[in-house]
């Protein structure tokens, strides 16, 4: 499902192939287009609720083998409450407050 939502996110986002590219790297756009993709893909995903606010449980469960969920529902516990000017910066903001505290 990652890789169609990734693919369904790229589409409608417009982000770059290169932007994308970086991401996969950790070095994170500040790109409009970027931030649109990363809230498509929260949506898909069921990261976040209908109303924008993050759901932890869905958020843990997406987690990869081998995280330590403990310590990521610490550091989400301290990302889930971030904002931005709209609902992509506020998703992309979540996304690298998680990324920096792990």
């Amino acid at each position: 499902k990652a890789k169609q939502y990734t693919s369904e996110c790229v589409k409608e986002s417009g982000v770059s192939t290169e932007v994308i590219n970086a991401a996969k790297t950790g070095q994170y756009s500040e790109d409009k287009a970027f931030k649109k993709f990363v809230l498509c893909f929260f949506n898909k995903s069921a990261i976040l609720n209908s109303d924008g606010t993050l759901n932890m449980d869905v958020a843990l469960a997406k987690l990869p083998p081998g995280v330590n969920k403990s310590e990521a529902q610490s550091v989400l516990e301290q990302c889930k409450d971030k904002t931005g000017q709209d609902a992509a910066d506020k998703a992309f903001e979540i996304f690298q407050c998680y990324y920096k505290g792990t």
